[in-house]
């Protein structure tokens, strides 16, 4: 029972043990929350890149298949179309470019959540940081 006593005795810890683990924990957080940070604004910035190019690849689509075409159709001849408005609504979906404007919506999605998480680890950020007094 002694002899575990003088053991005990023996190991003590060094003077700056505590603030040294205290500054290696937030040395961690920190490069932690900045890699969170860098991640999050390079895909907000990878997916209002595809946005942009999408939309424009939208634009170029839907003026050459005619788009523009039938959707004047609906100011000049509204008989016409209120009677066939099946055969119109088909010809409409068929000349829209649907791949793109999915690619749109889901990097519009992408953006979105890429924000929301920019958004929380920059707080998260300015906590670590005030914690480093």
């Amino acid at each position: 029972m002694k002899d575990k006593n003088q053991l005990f005795n023996i190991v003590e810890p060094k003077n700056g043990l505590k603030t040294s683990i205290f500054s290696k924990i937030r040395a961690l957080e920190m490069r932690k929350t900045i890699n969170k940070v860098v991640l999050s604004s390079f895909f907000s910035l990878v997916s209002i890149t595809s946005i942009v190019f999408f939309v424009i690849n939208i634009i170029n689509d839907a003026s050459k298949s005619g788009l523009s075409q039938y959707l004047s159709l609906i100011f000049t001849d509204g008989k016409i179309i209120a009677t066939y408005w099946q055969t119109y609504i088909l010809s409409v979906v068929e000349s829209l470019p649907i791949i793109p404007i999915a690619i749109v919506v889901a990097s519009i999605s992408v953006f979105v959540w890429s924000l929301n998480n920019f958004l929380k680890n920059i707080k998260n950020t300015k906590s670590v940081f005030y914690k480093i007094n």
